[in-house]
């Protein structure tokens, strides 16, 4: 469940900077402060995955961080659960990226903040001027990837569970939808019988 801690005033950026390191993840929408509780193992798994899969086929200027703070606007602060941002912007000692570094986030959508991950956020990306965002969900049958344009407000490719998610902006990538949550061993054993092949 998100919850709401009281404060005089409005919080801000620097107003995190006060707060436990407990695990818990902060964010501000309009000036008032979201807590919501550590990802599940499983969402950090998948989250953790796709950083991979998108920082292998990312362009050379950019790069892939994950649960970094987004400062949309000065009363609105994120962090979404994977970035994809220009190099250049990571290597700062700045506490937020902006969204004029970003080419994409992605979002997993967890039990305790869906309506945040399918509703709100995807409209306050769109007004800060981002343009891309893949939504994360967990299905019955595994996970889905929905990739959305921002601008134009409607999804674009929507990947289950036995998919190859492939899409060509903001950059081209494939993920393999099914392999999100296979066993580490089932993964090496792939990688293991493509390299046979190749060789």
């Amino acid at each position: 469940m998100t919850e709401s801690l009281s404060h005089f005033g409005p919080w801000t950026t620097d107003d995190l900077a006060g707060l436990p390191d407990d695990g818990q993840r902060y964010e501000i929408i309009d000036g008032s402060l979201l807590v919501t509780p550590a990802p599940a193992p499983r969402h950090q798994l998948v989250a953790g995955r796709i950083s991979v899969f998108l920082r292998e086929s990312a362009p050379d200027e950019a790069d892939v961080v994950e649960a970094t703070n987004l400062q949309l606007s000065t009363g609105r602060l994120f962090v979404p659960d994977v970035i994809v941002a220009q190099s250049s912007a990571l290597l700062t000692d700045s506490v937020a990226l902006v969204p004029a570094d970003v080419h994409l986030v992605v979002e997993v959508v967890s039990p305790s903040n869906a309506a945040m991950d399918r509703i709100f956020k995807p409209q306050l990306y769109a007004a800060s001027g981002i343009q891309w965002m893949w939504r994360v969900e967990f299905g019955p049958d595994g996970v889905e990837i929905v990739v959305l344009d921002l601008r134009s407000g409607s999804p674009v490719v929507h990947a289950r569970s036995t998919d190859v998610l492939r899409v060509g902006l903001p950059f081209t990538v494939e993920v393999p939808v099914n392999r999100l949550l296979a066993p580490r061993q089932s993964l090496k054993a792939d990688e293991s019988a493509r390299a046979d092949l190749e060789n």
